[in-house]
């Protein structure tokens, strides 16, 4: 305790795993499996540090505003019911009008999370 648990390093590194993930995302922004190591890194430093409290994925959405977000939730709710209906051409539909809105969706085990690309 005597050196405060090396906060300053775990901080430093936080810093360089943010640079890397921006610079990777930079270079590809579509890359899956660097947005899901990054999900996994903020959600792992959330659980041990606290940060933020919020859900990992919603720092993707930081600066998309409230009006937005509820149209991109009210087209992500009809989707799941379009594919809970196995109306496929319709959730691919959905999907292709959220990426003309340049919104990203990913399926996840827990539901389907979103960004603003």
């Amino acid at each position: 305790m005597g050196d405060d648990l090396n906060i300053s390093i775990a901080l430093a590194k936080i810093d360089e795993m943010v640079v890397l993930a921006n610079d990777g995302l930079d270079r590809n922004p579509k890359d899956k499996a660097l947005k899901k190591e990054l999900y996994a890194n903020i959600t792992m430093i959330d659980t041990l540090l606290g940060f933020g409290g919020k859900e990992p994925f919603s720092y993707f959405q930081i600066g998309v505003d409230e009006v937005f977000k509820s149209q991109i939730e009210a087209l992500l709710l009809e989707r799941t019911e379009a594919k809970k209906e196995k109306n496929f051409a319709r959730s691919d539909a959905i999907r292709d009008e959220l990426t003309a809105l340049a919104v990203a969706i990913m399926d996840t085990p827990q539901g389907t999370v979103w960004e603003k690309s």
